[in-house]
């Protein structure tokens, strides 16, 4: 049952991201004030709303994605941005009658894909509006290669009841400016729901707010299915994962620097379901078992031993010297002892994490410690390869260690004022950590977004660059194009190794003389008959194989750059075209073949 659900689990999901959804026609929009309102309302849903790069799309109204607005039932909206390496497509919040800015960009109650855009929750005035995304229903998100700035002062993407099971598949984005930053219950980057998939994989978000994912506190009701995978955070307030009810949950390769900036009083884990457990101190890790019925009366757990999937693997989480100023300050003060949040309360949490204040056995006292050593009642809950120890990132980006600083200072002043009632300091609320490079290069905001890129998530720390369960580099993969080539050649073998539970490093077969600085494209994707292969260089030959390295086919192409290729006969599943340049250069890509 398991081995059915894992391998057709991997083709829905390369299925879905492999392309944007398939509609019968493109519509080109024209930039200006309400134009892409427009459009969606003249020529309805399952339609390739079509922007072109660098230009502005204002909104005059919430863009409502429904039947009624696309025209029938189920009708799908997908909006893609031309591609650019520089500033993309831009969809700007607008304000209402009374100058307030829209709580939200996008209203779904249907099926909704955005790529190559940027989106932004700030007005012309800079007034940064609450959220990007709400989502009224259970309904299907795909974005792809989007940049998000800000993204709300109280979150992301939000649903409550009518949106449970709804699935998410989130890739290769940016994500910055989650929350108002005033302190630890500043909104989250995901608003209360519970999800049938959260698909996050090679993302970068900084300032991402307090919860990463929120779900209704400690309900029943689980996430079916949730994939972290190669992301990139900065500066998170207290949660990666505030749900302990997940039926299926993998996080790994992640890069994460200052989660849970806003340290934690002992006191505070009486309010969590673990606590009575025996679980004294709260981790980033909420795995706690699985009521599976609640009433007046009574608790009901989940059988043992437990069914459900629990992989934490090959995660750096970094706090950096500033922040653990914070538990040092309290405890050289003599005030009320607090601590910075570890992923798992064992024996390799850095005692810097409570200052040095003697915490008894607290690998011992951590219920979650406990599980993830029971092999026997939770043998599907691995916890290994994951460090604290691995040094200074060594952000190539100034920037980074300048938010350092003020964000210590930032938090100490909400310490000193709030908690300790530290005589002389006051909190004034300014979120100065707050990731904003425009107002830092003085731009107007009736110019926004004027810089770009936004962000460099490049570091030198060589120990990073080899430390993921692939050998690859830690965190977000688009930061390093030639192994993000190697990554997507064996993306569905290493998937498949994960989704197995295998703890140990996978062995990349692609080298990086493989995928050297020349484009091989291949579409559409997924294909059904005739594959178009592009190149940017004249190429010599290709060659396809199928998954397991069966040669399938070995075209001569004669020095062009371009070839039509009849697939038809060829089995439905994933193939991985190679091809060698009039230079000698490898070059390579993966498709699918479906009907």
């Amino acid at each position: 049952m398991k081995k059915f659900f894992i391998q057709s689990f991997i083709v829905s999901v390369a299925l879905l991201l492999g392309t944007v959804v398939v509609a019968q026609d493109t519509i080109p929009v024209a930039q200006g004030l309400g134009t892409l309102e427009t459009a969606i309302a003249e020529n309805g849903g399952d339609k390739v709303y079509k922007l072109a790069a660098g230009d502005w799309y204002g909104l005059q109204s919430i863009v409502e994605v429904s039947d009624s607005t696309l025209g029938g039932a189920g009708m799908t909206l997908t909006i893609v941005g031309e591609e650019t390496d520089g500033l993309p497509a831009t969809i700007q919040v607008g304000v209402d009658g009374e100058g307030a800015v829209f709580p939200v960009l996008f209203q779904t109650f249907n099926n909704l894909t955005l790529k190559n855009l940027f989106l932004s929750a700030q007005d012309f005035s800079g007034v940064q509006g609450p959220g990007v995304i709400s989502i009224n229903d259970s309904v299907r998100l795909i974005i792809d290669n989007c940049v998000i700035d800000p993204s709300g002062i109280n979150y992301t993407f939000a649903g409550g009841d009518p949106a449970d099971g709804s699935k998410l598949y989130l890739t290769n984005s940016q994500i910055y400016r989650n929350g108002h930053m005033q302190g630890p219950n500043d909104g989250g980057w995901m608003q209360a729901m519970q999800w049938d998939t959260l698909w996050v994989e090679n993302n970068t978000f900084v300032s991402s707010g307090q919860d990463f994912i929120g779900t209704p506190f400690h309900s029943v009701p689980h996430n079916n299915f949730i994939w972290i995978n190669h992301n990139t955070f900065l500066w998170h307030d207290v949660w990666i994962k505030k749900s302990y009810n997940d039926q299926n949950f993998y996080f790994t390769n992640n890069l994460m620097q200052d989660i849970s900036i806003y340290s934690q009083l002992y006191a505070w884990g009486q309010f969590f379901p673990d606590y009575k457990q025996g679980n004294t101190m709260l981790s980033l890790t909420c795995i706690d078992t699985l009521e599976t019925y609640r009433d007046s009366v009574s608790v009901i757990y989940e059988p043992l031993p437990s069914i459900r999937n629990m992989f934490w693997q090959y995660n750096l989480q970094w706090n950096t010297p500033q922040l653990l100023t914070i538990p040092q300050h309290g405890a050289d003060s003599g005030f009320t002892p607090v601590y910075c949040i570890p992923m798992l309360w064992d024996d390799d949490v850095p005692l810097s994490y409570t200052a040095g204040v003697e915490v008894v056995s607290p690998a011992d006292s951590s219920r979650e410690n406990r599980i993830l050593a029971d092999k026997v009642n939770w043998p599907n809950m691995k916890y290994n390869n994951n460090w604290y120890d691995l040094g200074d990132p060594a952000w190539t980006d100034p920037m980074i260690e300048q938010i350092n600083d003020s964000m210590a200072a930032n938090i100490l002043s909400w310490w000193g004022d709030i908690i300790w009632d530290e005589a002389g300091v006051t909190f004034d609320g300014t979120p100065s950590y707050n990731w904003n490079v425009d107002d830092w290069a003085g731009t107007d905001p009736s110019e926004f977004p004027l810089v770009w890129p936004r962000f460099d998530g490049t570091y030198a720390n060589a120990t990073m660059k080899t430390a993921s369960i692939e050998g690859l580099p830690l965190g977000d993969l688009n930061w390093w194009p030639t192994d993000m080539a190697r990554w997507e050649a064996e993306k569905d073998q290493i998937e498949a190794h994960i989704l197995a539970l295998n703890e140990s490093q996978y062995q990349l077969a692609t080298s990086t003389q493989d995928v050297q600085s020349g484009v091989l494209k291949a579409y559409p994707n997924p294909v059904t008959d005739i594959l178009l292969i592009q190149s940017e260089t004249e190429l010599k030959d290709i060659k396809i194989y199928d998954i397991t390295g069966k040669l399938i086919e070995d075209i001569n192409m004669d020095y062009s750059l371009t070839k039509r290729v009849d697939i038809s006969s060829y089995k439905d599943g994933v193939y991985i075209l190679k091809a060698e340049s009039i230079d000698g250069e490898s070059l390579i890509t993966k498709i699918v073949k479906a009907h």
